[in-house]
Parts: C-alpha cells; structure tokens; sequence
C-alpha cells in the first residue's frame, strides 16, 4: 500500500474510482448529501463498462410496468432470484438488494433527470417456467441527446459496437428483433446518429454523466488510473493514481469507492477465477482486475460464485476490429436464427443454441473419464437460406464473408473436411435437425422454447422463430470463442452497506465497492439481463448514502 504523502495534489470528501454506473450513482448521491466529490477514470472517455452495453435495468414491481399494464410483485420477484442464485448467494446482501433497487431507480429518475421507460416485449429469461418469472420488468432509457453534456459530449462512449447506434429498445422488437435488420429504418437512425441522439447503454451513461458532470458540476479526471490506496492506521484516505505521466495524490476525508469494473484483459485472472481455458472480451480494454491488486496489498476479501452460468458468451472477432490496439470480440447472436445451430468437434449438436444460459454450463462439461472438453470447441453451422436473409456480425445479407472469419463450402462433408469435423456425423446431424425444423420443431433440445430468445434474435415469420432447416448451398462455419461482456465471478467481498471486507472478516474503513468490482453474492450463482446494472444503482445509491453518513 502507499503511504500517506507529505501534501494532497488534491483533497475532497470522496473519490469515486471508475464512470460506470455505480461509480456516477454513489458521486451523485453523495454529492446530493452535501459532500465533495471526485471521480477519476483510467480510460479516456467517461461511461465505463456500461456504456457498451444493452443499458437495460431489471427493475421487477417497478413503477414504469404499470405504463405497459404489466402487473407484478415483489414477492414474484423474490421467487426468481431466489432461482436464479441456486443457492450460491448470501442472504443478507440479497434482502438489501431487494430492499433497496426501487428507492435507488426511483431515486435517480427523480432527482438527476434520468428518463427511463418501460421494455415492451422482453420477458424474463426463463419466463414462462421458473417461479415468479414474468415480463415487462425491463427498463431502458428515453433518446439522449449527446449537446446536453456540453464539454463532455466527445469525451463519453457515444457508441456501442454491439448494438446499432440511435435505435430505441422499443423499436427494436416493434421491428422484429435482431434476426430482421434488413427491414429495419435506416433513415432515421442515420439521421438520429448525425445528431448524436444516444440510445442503449452510451444513451443510459448520457444521462449520468451529465447529472454528475454537468449539472452537478462533479470534476472528472480521465486517464487517471489509479494505482495504489493510502492507508493510515487501518483506514483508507485516499489514492495514488498517474495523471500524465506522475503521481497524482488524492486525499478522501470521508471515503473511496471502487467501480472500476472487473478483469476481462487480464487474461491470467480471467482464466483462473472463470475456470475456463480462454478468455477473450466485448468490453473497453481497460479492465484489468485494478480492484482485486489493490485491495489485495491492503488485506481485502474476495468474493466468488460459480462462473459456469454467469455471462459469458460464445462470439467471435471481426477480421481487423479492434479498440485501442486490442481486438474487439462480439457475442454471437446467430444462433438465435433459424438456419442456424451448433456442433462439436465430433459434428454433434448439444445444447439449446439460442439459449445461452443453456449453452453455457454445456460447453464446460468435464468428460470425466477422458479428462477432456467435448464441448469445449463450437462451431457456428448456418447455410445459404441463412444468408439470404440474416446477418453474420456487420456482414448483411447476400454481402461476402471473409474465409478467416467463416469457412464456406459446397455441401456439407467438405465443410466438415474444412474444419476437421467428422464429416459423417455433421451429416448425420444436420439430417436429424432438418427432420425436426421441418415442423417447426426441435425435439432434442427445445430451442425456440424461451419467449426470451425468441423475440431477442427469433424470426417471428417463422412457425418456431429460432428454428430452420439448413440444407442449402453453399454452408458455413464460423469458429467461436469465450467472451467476456464484462460481468465476472470474483470481486470484492462487501457488506450490507457497500463497505469492502478484511480477509479477518471486519470492515475496512473508508473503502467501497460497488459494480462488478463488488463481488455478485447479491445475485449467487446465476444472472439475468439487466440485473448488473440494477445492482450497479441499488449499491452505488447505497454505498452514496453510507459514505456520506447519511
């Protein structure tokens, strides 16, 4: 740990490490209390990991589900995350995220001007069947507009490369969902994208940063890492980052708060604590475990739950798309389509592909006997039906492909040839398949059961929106890999009030944590969408509150 420096380069109440969205909740709260704060980004550019994501925020017995005249309760929603946790969670961080969500949603909307709206058409991932699942609890954000952050406008992630710029949730499902983006309006999302009209999770962060930034006034310092905590008889008062090229101290009176995100290019963490063989990433490059290494020197407990179904996706890396020199991977959204589905190594089918909440304890499996991954290389199978209809990542329909993004052939054995598949039983598969998709149906694994799935990447056209038969010339296989979208299985082990816990299991004073850098015992041994960024407010808002005595 540093030491306490002779003199502060500066001093404040608070320092908000990270410009996600627990972060900027716990800087405004705490700022609405009368204190000063601080927030200190290592990227350039404010957002955070949320600002590439869907921006969606679970929010069951809302307020806004009555404007969809959806009815719900909090002790359905009770039910659902007890089922998802299975267990893994603890209680007492569960009842308080519970307890506490609504006040914070509420509390956002109501005093830092953020315009949420209620999702029509999105269900609960495993809606109709587990218990207190249900739909429309779903909230996202109105059209941001990107001149209301004023000097911060070009120093925001005013983009996602995973999700298509200026279109609204609403939209996106009143347009058939992600299977149909030829028939989408491009128009107008040109049109919105030219005048910067944010939608998503750059639109969610528009808001927060300038409720923070702008009308708040909260100073902001970006490519500020942070690097080490001051310690001073037990308690944390402050931080030694790096501002262009030097050490920068930053004194907290009262307290830090950790939302720095996880670790998804740290490969060497990623790998260990997700217990998985390779680690590749959605998100900024700019998360690497900084929390985990820092409150590790100062005695930090770490916090974990199963990583097996968490979210960690299956995708891909566009030939030369990268960020900051890093490439970019995205989740493949594919094989929610029809004419789409997945095989192993040895050609067989064995998951629900559209469901990846299915797919992903599967790829995981341990043949025991063998000591190996069965599952553990997927390849994306889709044909020229598929192609003529449907998007592979930023190739449209009809568009060409390049090979070293996915292999094409003439029929199907050659393509399993192409691929060191076993040819006879990718035959034998697909023939089995197409008896099914026929009918609409999929008798081996149920895909297209979910509504969840079937809006999201199903075609609505089809008898089973996420099924189809693949038997046209020419085939194609894509070869995926792991993806992190930032969502990890270890982080900081915190109580009931945000506050970072010691190894010897007390509080250490004047340290928070909030976000993925706060472990997910809240939500135990599952995930749902939208449900980070509920918790990223429930903590921050609470961590806000403590921090400022409140």
């Amino acid at each position: 740990m540093a030491q306490r420096p002779a003199n502060w380069d500066l001093e404040t109440d608070v320092v908000a490490v990270g410009s996600g969205l627990g972060s900027l909740t716990a800087a405004i709260v705490a700022h609405d209390q009368g204190k000063q704060v601080v927030v200190l980004e290592k990227a350039p550019k404010l957002g955070g990991l949320c600002a590439y994501g869907g921006g969606e925020v679970f929010s069951p017995a809302g307020r806004h589900m009555a404007d969809i005249a959806h009815e719900d309760s909090d002790e359905a929603a009770r039910a659902y995350f007890e089922f998802l946790a299975a267990g893994f969670n603890d209680q007492a961080l569960t009842d308080k995220l519970l307890a506490t969500y609504k006040t914070a949603i509420d509390y956002v909307e109501d005093k830092a001007g953020v315009a949420w709206e209620a999702v029509e058409g999105l269900h609960d991932y495993y809606y109709p069947d587990a218990p207190g699942s249900s739909t429309g609890r779903y909230l996202c954000v109105k059209l941001f507009e990107g001149k209301e952050l004023g000097e911060w406008q070009t120093k925001t992630w005013a983009m996602s490369p995973h999700l298509p710029p200026g279109l609204t949730h609403k939209e996106m499902y009143e347009w058939g969902g992600l299977a149909n983006v030829t028939g989408w309006n491009y128009e107008l999302l040109g049109e919105r994208v030219v005048a910067d009209q944010r939608t998503f999770g750059p639109g969610m962060m528009g808001y927060f940063v300038k409720a923070a930034m702008v009308d708040r006034g909260i100073p902001a310092h970006i490519e500020t890492p942070v690097r080490e905590l001051v310690v001073e008889d037990g308690r944390v008062v402050g931080v030694r980052a790096e501002k262009d090229g030097q050490s920068f101290w930053v004194g907290a009176r009262n307290g830090v708060i950790l939302g720095i995100g996880g670790y998804d290019h740290n490969k060497k963490m990623a790998t260990m604590y997700e217990e998985w063989h390779e680690w590749n990433s959605s998100t900024q490059p700019y998360f690497h475990g900084d929390h985990i290494v820092m409150g590790g020197e100062i005695g930090a407990d770490i916090a974990s739950v199963p990583p097996q179904n968490l979210a960690m996706f299956y995708g891909y890396n566009i030939p030369g798309e990268e960020h900051d020199g890093v490439p970019i991977f995205r989740s493949s959204w594919e094989c929610g389509c029809p004419h789409a589905l997945w095989v192993n190594q040895a050609g067989e089918r064995f998951t629900d592909e559209s469901f990846y909440k299915d797919y992903q304890p599967r790829v995981r499996q341990l043949d025991g006997r063998t000591q190996s991954f069965p599952n553990k290389q997927p390849y994306l199978i889709f044909d020229g039906n598929y192609r003529e209809k449907f998007p592979l990542g930023t190739y449209g329909p009809g568009m060409d492909i390049p090979e070293e993004l996915a292999v094409s052939a003439g029929s199907v054995r050659e393509l399993a040839e192409k691929c060191d598949i076993d040819p006879d039983a990718l035959e034998r598969t697909l023939t089995e398949f197409n008896e099914g998709a026929e009918k609409g149906e999929d008798p081996r694994f149920g895909m297209g059961h979910f509504p969840w799935t079937q809006g999201l990447a199903g075609d609505p056209s089809y008898p089973n929106p996420n099924v189809g038969v693949v038997d046209k010339a020419p085939f194609y296989a894509v070869k995926l890999r792991p993806v992190g979208v930032g969502i990890n299985s270890h982080g900081l082990r915190t109580n009931t009030d945000a506050q970072v816990m010691h190894v010897r299991g007390h509080e250490i004073p004047g340290l928070y944590a909030v976000g993925i850098s706060a472990g997910l015992l809240d939500l135990g041994g599952g995930y749902q969408s939208g449900t980070s960024n509920m918790r990223a407010i429930a903590w921050g808002y609470v961590a806000g509150q403590h921090v400022s005595g409140a």
